[in-house]
């Protein structure tokens, strides 16, 4: 089923972070935000929407990080994330303030505005090793950058689970450097610059660890419910929201990485293994059509393992990015196929047949897979 990374936003309010929507059949883009707010899709999301506010335009991308294209609220849903792309932004009219009127005491609204202003801060005891440094760093940029909590109550608990899970990300990745995921492309927002390079792990006489796949999927996942916590999408935290979302997408995307990396590791010391007759006779077809263009085909073998460990990961949301990281220098008309197929994607083992069949054109291949 095709399905959509929806996002609602009320001017400097997000309403809905992104999440990924199934799109069930062909509608027009106004449609489906109906349906979507008043529950008849997806209503486990509970979206506080409702169905009287306004469109104010809808802007649809091919990836977070890209240049947004503009749609009409007419425009077909699913043609249009084959098109374009799959990031729907759903821009909502602000509502229109009055005035306040001029018989309102002004001291009351002095006080009004005060205490609205008092925002509160997470509490750590000081100390003076690294990571608590970072830690206290942390609250000190917060308020720095006009964040806060409502109560010191929300600070105490909100505030210091947010806190901690930053800390503790960040000096993971750093203890392993974090310049390992630019070499990859995927990018640390700048705003997050400035907390790293502090491990240093050398300075104590140990080397960097390596990257594990599982432990920095536990770090995204400690980040990822505060994205669309109440309170960060309060306006005190707009300076942070968006940098926050780069962070754990960059975050999810390395981890995608290193398990595809993990999977194409694998196969390659299966690959090794001698070839057994028996094996393949006690396999599924596709695993027989696969094992034994394995085989045959040497020159293109990496290739080959690298959809084999897609198709073994299985992960749709990372399909995409982890494909066109692989095929950064193989044939471009490939390239370009591949990236146009996967847009329309519904079935991760069509996405092996067209890697294999595109990349494997010849007639002894064709006739291989008609004996198979």
């Amino acid at each position: 089923m095709p399905f959509a990374n929806i996002r609602i936003s009320k001017g400097s309010r997000v309403l809905h972070g992104w999440y990924i929507h199934p799109l069930p059949y062909e509608m027009s883009l106004k449609d489906f935000f109906m349906k979507l707010v008043n529950k008849e899709i997806s209503p486990e999301c509970n979206i506080a929407v409702t169905s009287s506010e306004e469109i104010e335009r809808i802007e649809l991308s091919e990836a977070l990080a890209a240049s947004a294209t503009q749609a009409s609220l007419n425009c077909n849903i699913i043609e249009l994330t084959k098109g374009v792309g799959i990031y729907i932004h759903y821009r909502l009219k602000t509502d229109i303030t009055t005035a306040t009127p001029a018989s309102q005491n002004g001291f009351a609204i002095l006080m009004q505005n005060a205490r609205k202003s008092k925002l509160y801060l997470p509490t750590f005891p000081q100390s003076g090793n690294r990571k608590q440094t970072l830690r206290n760093d942390l609250v000190d940029w917060i308020h720095n950058n006009g964040g806060g909590w409502s109560t010191q109550s929300y600070a105490n608990t909100q505030g210091k689970e947010f806190i901690v899970s930053l800390t503790e990300a960040i000096w993971y990745i750093d203890m392993r450097s974090h310049k390992k995921l630019e070499e990859r492309s995927f990018h640390i927002p700048n705003i997050f610059l400035e907390f790293f390079d502090r491990a240093n792990p050398e300075s104590h006489k140990h080397s960097r660890k390596l990257f594990d796949a599982n432990e920095l999927n536990l770090h995204c996942q400690s980040l990822a419910p505060c994205a669309t916590s109440s309170w960060m999408l309060m306006a005190n935290f707009d300076w942070l929201r968006g940098a926050f979302d780069n962070f754990i997408v960059a975050i999810s995307n390395y981890t995608g990485y290193l398990q595809c990396h993990r999977n194409v590791t694998a196969v390659n010391h299966a690959s090794e293994s001698p070839y057994d007759p028996s094996i393949k006779q006690q396999r599924s077809k596709s695993t027989s059509v696969t094992f034994g263009l394995h085989l045959s085909i040497r020159p293109n073998i990496t290739v080959l393992n690298s959809c084999l460990a897609i198709y073994h990961h299985g992960n749709q949301l990372i399909l995409k990015n982890t494909c066109q990281m692989i095929l950064c220098k193989e044939c471009v008309t490939f390239k370009v196929y591949l990236t146009h197929f996967l847009s329309k994607l519904e079935n991760i083992d069509l996405v092996l047949e067209i890697m294999l069949l595109m990349q494997f054109q010849s007639g002894k291949l064709t006739n291989m897979l008609m004996k198979t």
